[in-house]
């Protein structure tokens, strides 16, 4: 018999005593909390024999086999080493730790006490799992060519202020669910990825999106969308050179679609027990059996898992030499041999074109800097004066800073300060664009309405459609 204890006393903890109620080899011997109201109430819904209000307290007691970490992602790393210390077993609630370094040494204190250690990956323990992996192994869909993962949650702010979810360091959304679509791209591609592309969208240092497009070395491109600010469907599609598997929600499916060129079928699974069952009851098995790793969810996977999670959150907070070189080199390539109004209504068109692609609307201006004129304007349904005041304060920021409004925002980023260029109540956004002649300065191209960054995006990808030249992308978050 496992005898448990369970560090923290929230939501997923008491999700987790429920379904563990249900596994005949384990028993809820302990609960830690900080606050007496919270374990009494705890203890009188789950019969717990013991209550503590000290972690330690609670790591120290001999009659504790594993424990089942359930604090804020920031207390992970340091209540797993020290439950690992004293030899007890820990699954330790997703994500495993806040960084790549941090899951390494959690990976080495677990294999030091040669002690047992998993991520409660959920997704990797029901029913279903076994019949996805399956389906792909024996090909049903062909060679895998592209995955999309999609874990969008449109969250109140208070909701997401009164938790650790307004943390810099241990919140966000790419942290919180992000995790479970790293964690099946970790799971399904056996390889190395690297960032491509990534958008976000950024309050008090609090991701809110993230959408990241990844490529693997055999070139699969994967797309992962995560946010706290925005509902979506929760899903995977996984694309095969033969059809596709769809799998709904993903994080705790119960159904899938497979769909080829012959056949289109649905397979539905419920869970044993509920969701949390399926990792409760391999756990358990794994310390019974005396294992060191699962081999299900092993130490490498929460490893690689968490250094794909910094690869995507250091494409949205680190900016070096080489964004603002890529950004001069943009401006470069992406010049006129000659710009009139007869140019602009063209290039107009182009924009208002490209522009339906996106789930938002658009403002669109071009103004003539010799006379200071706007020699194109285009407002949609929803967009208004508001608009066009914003377009005219990155106006000034481009011309002050003599490059794209972007360039402004990631110079003031990377060297951590208002740059010299920026008068008082300027701030940077992308969006605004110089458009050039022989490398003169004649007109600016202006887009508002856009988030994550795609107003400047849009303007380069207009550009380039318009004077058929090919532009290096810029793969870190605009701004």
């Amino acid at each position: 018999m496992i005898r448990w204890g369970i560090l923290g006393a929230g939501k997923i903890a008491t999700r987790f005593a429920a379904s563990l109620e249900q596994e005949p080899n384990s028993i809820l011997k302990a609960i830690a909390v900080r606050k007496e109201e919270k374990a009494r109430q705890f203890q009188e819904k789950f019969e717990v024999e013991k209550i503590y209000l000290d972690y330690d307290a609670l790591i120290e007691d001999e009659e504790i086999d594993a424990i089942y970490l359930s604090l804020p992602h920031g207390l992970h790393k340091d209540w797993a080493i020290k439950a690992l210390k004293a030899h007890k077993a820990v699954l330790c609630e997703k994500p495993a730790t806040c960084s790549h370094e941090e899951m390494k040494e959690v990976a080495k204190a677990a294999k030091e006490n040669n002690c047992l250690f998993m991520e409660a990956m959920k997704t990797r323990f029901v029913p279903l799992y076994e019949d996805i992996k399956k389906l792909i192994h024996e090909g049903t869909i062909g060679k895998i060519q592209r995955i999309e993962n999609s874990f969008c949650s449109l969250v109140s702010e208070k909701g997401i202020q009164d938790s650790y979810l307004s943390d810099p360091i241990q919140g966000g959304c790419l942290l919180d669910t992000g995790i479970y679509c790293v964690s099946w791209i970790d799971d399904l591609i056996n390889e190395k990825v690297t960032l491509s592309k990534v958008y976000t969208n950024i309050k008090n240092g609090v991701d809110y999106y993230v959408k990241a497009i990844l490529h693997s070395e055999s070139q699969i491109t994967i797309e992962i969308e995560v946010a706290l600010d925005r509902k979506k469907p929760r899903n995977m599609i996984i694309f095969g050179e033969k059809g596709r598997i769809e799998i709904v929600e993903h994080h705790r499916t119960q159904e899938i679609k497979v769909i080829t060129e012959s056949t289109q079928k649905e397979i539905k699974k419920p869970y044993v027990v509920d969701d949390f069952y399926g990792q409760i009851h391999h756990f358990t098995e794994c310390l019974m059996n005396h294992k060191m790793e699962s081999e299900i969810m092993p130490l490498s996977s929460s490893v690689n898992c968490a250094k794909i999670l910094d690869m995507i959150k250091a494409g949205f907070t680190q900016y070096d030499e080489n964004d603002l070189s890529i950004l001069r080199k943009q401006e470069e390539r992406l010049q006129f041999e000659s710009f009139g109004s007869k140019q602009a209504l063209e290039l107009g068109k182009i924009i208002i074109e490209i522009a339906h692609e996106y789930d938002r609307e658009v403002a669109v201006q071009i103004v003539r800097e010799a006379d200071e004129a706007t020699i194109f304007q285009y407002l949609m349904d929803s967009k208004s004066a508001r608009n066009l005041d914003f377009m005219a304060r990155k106006r000034k920021v481009a011309l002050a800073c003599q490059h794209s409004s972007v360039y402004a925002a990631i110079e003031m980023k990377k060297i951590g300060r208002r740059p010299d260029y920026l008068e008082a109540g300027l701030s940077a956004a992308g969006g605004a664009f110089p458009i050039r002649v022989s490398g003169k300065w004649i007109a600016t191209l202006l887009i508002s309405g856009l988030h994550e960054g795609k107003d400047h995006e849009l303007c380069v990808r207009a550009l380039s459609k318009y004077l058929q030249v090919e532009y290096p992308d810029f793969p870190k978050a605009l701004i």
